[in-house]
Parts: C-alpha cells; sequence; structure tokens
C-alpha cells in the first residue's frame, strides 16, 4: 500500500519560519519534520510514498529525492501552487493504483497504522479516518437559554467534549473521483460533506496515543522541546546504561 503525504500547504500560521522554508521541511529535534513522517510509515512496512508538493517545492525535491538515502521510493505529484488538502490529494491520481494510506504533513502521531488498516478491511466503506477526543473546560458558566429568552439551565464551568479529525486517513481510490482537478478544495469542507451526502460509508477509529499538529509556531515549539526532551533522554541511557 502507497502512502500519500500532504505536503504542499503554505504553512501561514507559521511565519516567519515558512517564508524561506516549507513546514514539512521544518526540523523536529534537528531531522526534518518530513523524514520522521516517512521512518514513522516505513515502521509499517510502507515504502512506497507520494509526497504532494506545491509552496517551496524544489526544497523538498532536491532533499529526499528518490528517497534511496531513506530506503523507500518516493514520487512527488507537483501543483504550481497551493490546492488546499484535496486539491492536493488528486494531483497523486496518476501515481495510486488501489487503496491508500493520506496524510498530512504537518502532525506527528504515534498511531498504529496496522490497526487503522484492519478497521477499514472490517468495516468497509470509502474511506476511515482516524480520529482524537478533545477535552475543553470553559472558564463561564454556561446557560442555556429558551424560546422566550428565558433561561433554563445554567452549567457553571462545564467540560465540553468533541471528536477531531487526526489527519491520518485510509482510502479507496473511488474518492479521487469526488474532487475535481486543478481546483483549490478541501477534504474537510467539501469532499468528506459531500461523500456522505452521496451516501458513501466513512468509517472513524479511534486511539489514545501521540497526536499533535505542528501546523501553528506554539505546537511547534512544543512537539520540538518534547522530542528534544525524549531523544536526549534516550541518549542519556544508552551513555549511561
Amino acid at each position: 500500500m502507497k502512502a500519500v503525504i500532504l505536503a504542499g500547504g503554505a504553512g501561514t500560521r507559521l511565519r516567519p519560519l515558512t517564508y524561506v522554508m516549507p513546514k514539512c521541511m521544518l526540523p523536529v529535534a534537528g531531522k526534518p519534520l518530513l523524514e520522521r513522517t516517512i521512518k514513522y510509515l516505513g515502521e509499517y512496512g510502507i515504502t512506497e510514498f507520494v509526497v504532494c508538493v506545491a509552496y517551496l517545492k524544489d526544497q523538498i525535491i532536491n532533499t529526499f529525492g528518490d528517497g534511496s538515502k531513506l530506503g523507500v521510493s518516493i514520487e512527488y505529484a507537483e501543483a504550481d501552487t497551493p490546492l488546499g488538502t484535496a486539491g492536493q490529494l488528486k494531483t497523486a491520481e496518476p501515481y495510486l493504483d488501489g487503496r491508500f494510506l493520506a496524510m498530512n504533513g504537518d502532525i506527528v502521531t504515534s498511531l498504529n497504522i496496522h490497526k487503522l488498516v484492519a478497521t477499514h478491511e472490517l468495516k468497509g466503506g470509502i474511506a476511515t479516518l482516524a480520529v482524537k477526543r478533545f477535552e475543553v473546560k470553559i472558564p463561564y458558566g454556561q446557560i442555556s437559554i429558551g424560546p422566550d429568552g428565558s433561561v433554563e439551565k445554567f452549567t457553571e464551568k462545564p467540560t465540553l467534549y468533541f471528536t477531531a479529525n487526526a489527519g491520518v486517513y485510509i482510502f479507496e481510490p473511488k474518492i479521487l473521483s469526488y474532487i475535481q482537478s486543478g481546483r483549490v478544495c478541501s477534504l474537510e469542507r467539501e469532499t468528506f460533506p459531500k461523500l456522505i451526502e452521496s451516501g458513501e460509508k466513512i468509517n472513524s477509529y479511534f486511539e489514545d496515543t501521540q497526536w499533535a499538529d505542528v501546523g501553528s509556531m506554539v505546537d511547534f515549539e512544543r512537539v520540538n522541546d518534547e522530542y528534544l526532551s525524549k531523544e536526549s533522554n534516550t541518549v542519556s541511557e544508552v551513555v549511561h546504561g
């Protein structure tokens, strides 16, 4: 099974760093994020990659080449400008011939890919989305108001729970037929709603595991610090035995 890495975005939330470097090339504990992603997927036996590139794409292509230095094969689906998650995915179509994994290029995770694939095979459907569960503590009292403006319920500083898209997917190739070529298009805002309206089956897979979106400066710095700390401790354990 091939893996498609969506790495064409401009990374506007990571400026000024991304004025001169695509976000998938930003170093996490000294290694480009894309390198970490490829090695992570390689641990699950994935050796064929399609990297969807656009913004500052030459930096990515010149750094990773055909992937042989990492022991994998890399092909590049190129666009002249960022096309959004669905638009970039569509550019990979000529390189795909069956079921494939897709992953946003700005996340780090320890999600079990084998279990994600097994869930998709068990449930069928056009897509299986890995999901992440969050809880948000509201610092104010929540008021429920009736149609006539009267207060019906008051909840002091509640905790809200929600499920979010984790940006790791198993797709059947049919999904590409729902995406138009050459235009900016979002999986989340356009393609997934279209699939649901068309009656296509989309599954979810949840695993309580490490996951972080490094698309913002705050999250990038936090993840970088976590990796530096973890890898420093690993080196220390090896040295001191």
